[in-house]
């Protein structure tokens, strides 16, 4: 339940975020805003999992279970969110739409693949 809610959260502060500041990063005609929005990303993913997996002190398994209960709160809510795009982020132009549905999906895989294990450990399974 922590991760469900620490997820909820996540997309909570992210949507937030765009809402009143998504014009910095999602405009169309500028590409190297879009690409910095997929690239910062990285980092972001990494300070909102990898510190909490230490602090929790999770199994590989249990960072995989994790990870899936961080990203499942928002990929449920975006389905929804996205349909209603023009609402929700009225300081977007709609022509943007496709551009943040595909971030989300990187950001979404991203916070899965921080549930895979880094490197094989030898004698233990953390």
């Amino acid at each position: 339940m922590y991760f469900l809610i620490w997820g909820f959260l996540v997309w909570l502060g992210a949507t937030l975020i765009f809402r009143f500041f998504g014009h910095f990063f999602f405009h169309p005609e500028n590409a190297l805003l879009l690409l910095l929005s997929y690239l910062l990303v990285v980092p972001v993913i990494a300070l909102l999992t990898y510190p909490l997996y230490k602090l929790k002190d999770l199994t590989k398994e249990e960072r995989l279970k994790a990870a899936m209960f961080i990203a499942l709160p928002g990929m449920f809510i975006d389905t929804v969110v996205l349909v209603i795009f023009p609402d929700v982020f009225t300081n977007l132009p709609v022509q943007s739409d496709r551009y943040f549905g595909s971030w989300l999906l990187w950001a979404y895989s991203l916070i899965l693949i921080t549930g895979l294990p880094l490197k094989k450990r030898e004698g233990g399974d953390k």
